[in-house]
């Protein structure tokens, strides 16, 4: 199933230029896919290009001491009272809206705390709690500053499954885990991540059942039929066009986002480094996806969809087009038509290595939220895109 994924970067056939800020870019010829750039909107917001949207379609974007908010769709922006500055939030409906912060803290009984904002009145008003996080094999994290974190991290993948309960994406170690992130300083001991999905099925108020979604391998190619030494030196038995082999990264598997794919499938889309680019030519850091066809309670080995990748952003589009945007070096969309087995058309829209975000804002229309820098002065962006199936 997974001879068709396929990682598209080269650009051969252009359809389309078009400027986002200052940045000149060209769109691909993607087959199946037609993409129209649109108007690039200036947002004030000069910390963090963090969007979310709620379900009565506002948004809101920047950090929560500098939240403007769009009440028209993204196309104009104002500054409002402080938005809820997660970057794990997810709108429960009937005004119920979560926010979780990214650290856990280890309690005495070696389970551990998160600290959330909760508002029961559409973000009117906010409380502040702690949920209760059992991850029983979970060790420390060291982060990429250095810092130390008690156990795994949100970072911004999370959604409702069918059945109500709801699923998110955290990054961390487990006790044993001995592998150091390739390019760090080995004294900072930062461990190479693995990534695991976490369930709850109470809104929020408590997550377990820990799943392991991708660590140390992945999907390459395997021995193909026709090999020369199949029932010499390698058994015929080993013959497969895919294998399950180490997998390539620099810091494991983190910054996972999660999308349900128009067939049910959900996808987990995630950073494995981010140290490429610049004047020094390091590894690839590629950007991995695993699948899960059972809600998340197996996934499928990691395999590459593109050559690069932090803090990857999904949109399943209403059509059941997919989108992910992703950054370092430069800004990034790439798209998949087929339920993510194979992604298509990556393009570079911006020039920054700074994180992006991306919403569905209108029926085959999506805002991807992006820092620029022009002019010596570094804000925020919403550039719009048409995107469509042929």
């Amino acid at each position: 199933m997974y001879r068709n994924f396929i990682i598209t970067i080269s650009v051969f056939f252009l359809t389309a230029s078009a400027v986002a800020g200052s940045f000149d870019f060209s769109i691909p010829e993607i087959p199946g896919i037609e993409i129209i750039p649109g108007e690039s909107i200036p947002i004030e917001a000069h910390k963090s290009a963090m969007a979310f949207q709620f379900e009565d379609g506002r948004i809101v974007v920047g950090a929560r001491n500098e939240s403007f908010w769009s009440y028209d769709g993204g196309h104009t922006f104002q500054p409002g009272i402080e938005g809820p500055g997660e970057k794990v939030v997810i709108d429960l409906g009937g005004g119920e809206i979560l926010g979780i912060s990214r650290n856990s803290h280890r309690r005495p009984d070696g389970k551990f705390t998160l600290k959330q904002r909760r508002s029961k009145d559409n973000w009117q008003t906010v409380d502040e709690e702690e949920a209760l996080l059992d991850i029983p094999m979970a060790s420390y994290a060291v982060t990429g500053s250095g810092g130390r974190v008690d156990g795994f991290l949100f970072h911004h993948g999370i959604l409702r499954l069918a059945n109500g309960n709801l699923i998110g994406a955290m990054y961390g170690n487990y006790v044993g885990d001995t592998e150091l992130c390739d390019g760090y300083p080995p004294e900072v001991n930062q461990r190479k991540y693995r990534t695991v999905v976490v369930f709850s099925n109470d809104n929020g108020h408590t997550w377990g059942n820990p799943v392991l979604v991708a660590y140390d391998k992945m999907l390459g190619r395997g021995i193909p039929d026709d090999h020369e030494m199949l029932g010499h030196s390698i058994p015929e038995s080993r013959a497969s066009p895919t294998a399950i082999v180490p997998a390539i990264t620099q810091e494991g598997f983190r910054e996972a986002d999660i999308v349900q794919a128009a067939n049910g499938d959900l996808l987990c889309v995630m950073r494995s480094g981010g140290r490429n680019g610049g004047v020094t030519t390091l590894f690839p850091t590629p950007l991995y996806c695993s699948r899960s066809s059972d809600n998340g309670r197996s996934w499928t080995p990691p395999v590459q969809i593109a050559d690069r990748g932090v803090c990857p952003n999904l949109v399943k589009m209403s059509s059941g087009l997919i989108v992910c945007t992703y950054s370092r070096p430069g800004n990034w969309l790439i798209f998949s038509d087929d339920d993510g087995r194979s992604w298509k058309g990556a393009f570079q829209f911006s020039n920054t290595g700074a994180y992006n975000y991306i919403l569905e804002v209108a029926p085959d229309t999506i805002q991807v939220f992006h820092e620029v820098d022009e002019n010596g002065e570094r804000f925020v962006r919403g550039s719009f895109f048409t995107v469509r199936k042929l």
